[in-house]
């Protein structure tokens, strides 16, 4: 009985069991049955959110196909009326011309108005060479040693002189950390920071542009420098930032708008920097240029250093008509650990100070008066005060307050390496650091003319033959520069050789290869300026008689007199111009004085006829240069010159989007240089593409080979021809 209870149990426990089990094996398959449908769940979830993720990814690459394709259909636009605009606008300069040639005025102010009109012409003519050369890939990044000071001096004198006379005020404020020397692409600095500039300087109703610069360190001896440029305009919309950077002409003011910005955009991506623009309307606009750059020497922390202990720690006083940019001198001041204080225009002239603590005063030239002067003269007699006048350089002229307290006249925007000069020549220690060489009594001296060089009326081409079998050294390091000036001297029969920086330069004269007659020297240029080349090649003696011409767009006194210091003989500012250079080369390479040479009759040559080309156009539309045409015929060439081959490969390939963005770069093109049998081809080419006959494009293959073809041997005749 006790074994049959046991074995009931046992069985009872394993029915139980079993039982049990068969719950357990529900209870696997209810979660089984959840943890899949959780898993599928989360697999929706994951698909949803990849397939919103896809058409997000897809609805931005519309957006920036669609961006694309509006600045491609906006630059297109610009190609299709660049000829006819250029036309325009050397039509209106030629009118413009004739306007100001009978204007009651002064010889000096007719010849400022024309050479504005000129100028306007110029900087087109200019623009379309630098497009025409990001076209045909040929910009390269040249990364060289340079002066930053050179650099900003360019600029300043270059905007001052193209908006003379404006009441904004430019302003260069300068961290002190910024090295004198740098390694980069000085050219195409300059030319992106003039771009932004005049763009910004050329906005209604600024009172106000401010360049900042300052300097961020990366890796390694790399930095990167920074360059805001703000404005106090009216701002710009979102929309209209956003074709900041496309051109286009403006016919109210009938001139191209943004074509600068545009080659200045690309270029800053070709210097693997980043080129942004912030706008507030009712605030102003800031454009921020950020690109990297090395340090030459990173462990010398101070750049400029005054060569006696006495010249630091003076007390100064600022007082200018615009507070911002007393507060930018007074940062350069502080870099010699002087003591400065500021004062607005109001509050000195409300309470005029005790000026008897200070050791320099720098006031603005409005604030001079009788009872000034003959209080700055009492204390003059008593202590050694320096006296610096202070003046914008776009509002300069001859009206500049004169008197015998003022010690110094200082012009804006400054830089640092201007305050460093000021101060030494103010204590008259110029000659500590550059030393003059000595020269013998009884040697002839070589003429200096320090003042403007005037132009000599009606020169052509033809006239420069009057220096035939001269030898001159052309010192520049603008390629476009180089060659124009080569194209304008080439009929001379000149001998001219070429170096690209003013270390080149040094080397060549010292050489001896070759007996200049003359050196064109320009200032601002990479591993060696036009001021230390001048300065070596004179310290051999045996080349003190040797001319000298300096360029540059800067003419300040003080900047004047550290050329004439250097050595140079003469001087031509920019842009240059062919009446200007022939008085500069008769001074020095004519044996008659230039008052007794007479003016031929000079008839402009006789332009012959070449098939596809209207030569006497193109060179009206290039502001009657012969040698800027010559440059914008061998720049379109070099870039469409082969075209027939890529319109070939695109009508094979059935491309025809790509064939209307060709076509409307060759009208446009073509047109600005005279060729109008090929602008006419593209215009039937591209009225084809409008309405979609494709078919029909492939039958214009052979009529654009032999137009092109025919286009290049014309082209090529004229330059053979002349």
């Amino acid at each position: 009985m006790y074994f049959r209870k046991i074995n009931v149990g046992i069985a009872g426990f394993g029915l139980a069991h079993v039982a049990q089990a068969g719950d357990f094996s529900e209870i696997e398959n209810i979660n089984l049955w959840i943890a899949l449908v959780t898993l599928g769940a989360v697999a929706l979830i994951i698909l949803f959110i990849a397939a919103r993720n896809a058409r997000r990814m897809q609805a931005l690459h519309q957006a920036l196909f669609d961006k694309q394709i509006e600045m491609e259909k906006n630059q297109n636009i610009l190609l299709t009326t660049m000829s006819e605009n250029i036309h325009n606008i050397a039509k209106q300069a030629l009118e413009e011309g004739r306007q100001v040639m009978n204007t009651p005025a002064s010889v000096e102010a007719k010849e400022e108005m024309f050479a504005n009109v000129e100028n306007r012409l110029l900087d087109v003519t200019n623009d379309l060479i630098d497009f025409l050369r990001l076209k045909s890939k040929k910009v390269e990044v040249i990364n060289e040693e340079f002066n930053i000071n050179n650099v900003l001096n360019e600029v300043s004198g270059t905007i001052c002189s193209r908006f003379a006379g404006s009441r904004c005020e430019l302003i260069f404020d300068i961290d002190k950390n910024i090295p004198r020397r740098l390694i980069g692409d000085s050219l195409h600095l300059g030319q992106i920071l003039e771009s932004i500039l005049e763009y910004q300087m050329d906005q209604a109703n600024i009172s106000e542009v401010k360049l900042e610069i300052s300097m961020f360190d990366t890796y390694g001896d790399n930095i990167e420098m920074q360059f805001r440029v703000t404005d106090t305009g009216i701002g710009l919309t979102s929309e209209a930032v956003e074709k900041l950077f496309t051109p286009y002409y403006d016919e109210e003011v009938g001139a191209y708008v943004g074509l600068g910005l545009f080659v200045s955009n690309e270029l800053v991506s070709m210097m693997d920097g980043k080129l942004s623009v912030q706008s507030t309307i009712g605030k102003g606009s800031t454009f921020t240029l950020a690109i990297p750059i090395t340090v030459v020497d990173k462990a010398n922390k101070r750049m400029y250093r005054l060569p006696k202990k006495a010249l630091i720690e003076k007390q100064v006083l600022i007082v200018d008509d615009n507070y911002n940019s007393a507060l930018s001198i007074k940062k350069m001041f502080a870099y010699f650990r002087h003591d400065v204080t500021v004062l607005t225009q109001e509050e000195f002239r409300r309470n005029i100070p005790n000026l008897t603590p200070f050791d320099i005063i720098v006031l603005h030239e409005s604030l001079f008066t009788h009872r000034l002067v003959e209080y700055i003269t009492k204390i003059k007699m008593g202590k050694s005060l320096k006296v610096i006048a202070l003046n914008a350089l776009l509002r300069a002229d001859k009206s500049s307050f004169v008197d015998d307290i003022i010690d110094m006249h200082l012009f804006k925007p400054l830089n640092q390496e201007r305050i460093f000069e000021l101060i030494v020549n103010m204590y008259d220690l110029k000659s500590m650091i550059e030393p003059e060489v000595k020269k013998d009594k009884d040697e002839k001296q070589l003429r200096t003319h320090k003042s403007h060089i005037l132009e000599t009326k009606g020169i052509t081409q033809e006239r420069f033959k009057d220096f035939k079998n001269k030898s001159v050294l052309i010192v520049e390091d603008n390629l476009i520069n180089q060659k124009v000036l080569t194209n304008l001297l080439h009929l001379s029969e000149i001998k001219i050789t070429i170096a690209n920086n003013g270390q080149e330069a040094v080397d060549i004269v010292k050489e001896g290869k070759h007996k200049f007659d003359l050196v064109l020297m320009d200032i601002n240029m990479p591993i060696m300026d036009g001021y230390t080349a001048t300065q070596m090649i004179r310290l051999d003696t045996k080349f003190d008689n040797l001319p000298i011409v300096a360029f540059t767009a800067l003419v300040l006194d003080s900047e004047i007199k550290k050329m004439f210091h250097s050595g140079v003989n003469a001087f031509l500012s920019k842009p240059l111009n062919i009446g200007k250079l022939y008085t500069a080369m008769a001074m020095y390479m004519l044996d008659k004085p230039l008052s007794r040479i007479e003016l031929a009759d000079v008839t402009p040559r006789e332009i012959k006829h070449y098939e596809g080309i209207d030569i006497a156009e193109g060179i009206q539309r290039s502001n009657n240069s012969e040698a800027l045409y010559l440059e914008v015929l061998k720049e379109f060439i070099e870039a469409y010159g082969e075209s027939d081959k890529i319109f070939a490969s695109l009508v094979k390939e059935h491309r025809y989007e790509q064939i209307k963005m060709l076509c409307v770069d060759m009208k446009g093109l073509c047109g600005a240089i005279g060729a109008h049998d090929m602008q006419d081809l593209m215009t039937e080419i591209l009225q084809l593409l409008l309405y979609k006959k494709y078919e029909l494009v492939a039958n214009y293959q052979e009529k654009y080979i032999f137009a092109i073809k025919t286009l290049n041997r014309s082209v090529n005749k004229f330059l053979a021809d002349i």
